[in-house]
This record gives C-alpha cells, sequence and structure tokens, in this order.
C-alpha cells in the first residue's frame, strides 16, 4: 500500500514499540508503555523522539552531575533523531543529521510504512540477532491528540 509524504504530516505519538524475532515478538523495547513522538514537517523534516516511560533515577539527581554511567544508564531507555524524510510506495526513509547514537549521523534508517485503520505501523529493516534469527522492529503510532 502506497504513502504520500502529505499522508505523514504532523505530530505522532507512540503506541508500541515491539521486537519481532522469526515472526513473533518477542519484547518491548523500550517497556510495555513507551512515550514517543514523531514529527514529520512539509518541508520535509523529522525529528523523532521516544523513552522508556519509567527510566530509573534517582529523586535528588541532576543529569548534569551524575556519573557517567548513571547517565549511561538512562540513556539506553532514549531515542532521538532529527534529518530528512523521503517517501517512496511504502517506504520511508529518514535521512538523519543529528542522533544519540553517534554512528547515525550521515545514515538512513529505512521503513516499511502501513496502516493499520488509523495508525501507521513504521517497520525497521530486517537483521540478524547473534543466533542468526532474523529480527525487526514495529513502532505503532496514532496522530497526535487522536485519542
Amino acid at each position: 500500500m502506497s504513502v504520500r509524504p502529505e499522508d505523514l504530516h504532523g505530530t505522532w505519538e507512540l503506541v508500541s514499540f515491539v521486537r519481532l524475532v522469526a515472526g513473533e515478538v518477542v519484547g518491548d523495547v523500550l517497556g510495555p508503555d513507551p512515550v514517543g513522538r514523531i514529527c514529520y514537517q512539509p518541508d520535509g523534516r523529522v525529528t523523532a523522539l521516544l523513552m522508556q516511560r519509567d527510566r530509573s533515577w534517582p529523586a535528588d539527581g541532576d543529569f548534569l552531575r551524575a556519573d557517567d554511567a548513571t547517565r549511561g544508564a538512562a540513556a539506553l531507555g532514549f531515542v532521538g533523531y532529527g534529518g530528512t524524510f523521503a517517501v517512496d510506495g511504502d517506504v520511508v526513509t529518514h535521512r538523519l543529521d543529528v542522533s544519540l547514537y553517534p554512528e547515525h549521523p550521515g545514515t538512513d534508517l529505512v521503513r516499511t510504512a502501513r496502516w493499520a485503520g488509523p495508525e501507521l505501523v513504521l517497520r525497521t529493516e530486517e537483521r540478524r540477532s547473534r543466533s542468526g534469527r532474523v529480527l525487526f522492529d514495529e513502532l505503532t503510532w496514532r496522530r497526535w491528540g487522536a485519542g
């Protein structure tokens, strides 16, 4: 099913972020109730921010004063990037120029898009697990404010 760029324009909120191995859901990448927004702008820009809802953090913690291990643990529950996007049929390509992950700027994140009713489902490219099984992630989004 084809997706038009204008179908994506606006802000979407994350409903779920699951990992599938050999076609079976094996877990929630950012926990059972993740928080996330992805914004597709008419000028071709995309920004995505996702996080585990209940990241552990000391009640009196200050991110800038915390030790490296504490900050690193917090970063494991967060994903953030921005860049441009392009649509070709059912393929949405995010061309990154900023990212939490140092290896991502200058690369493309390719997603296959489909609709599940009014929800947008973005599927990552397949890759292999350490054991050689095929895995991919599916991120389900609904329009911000739609539910």
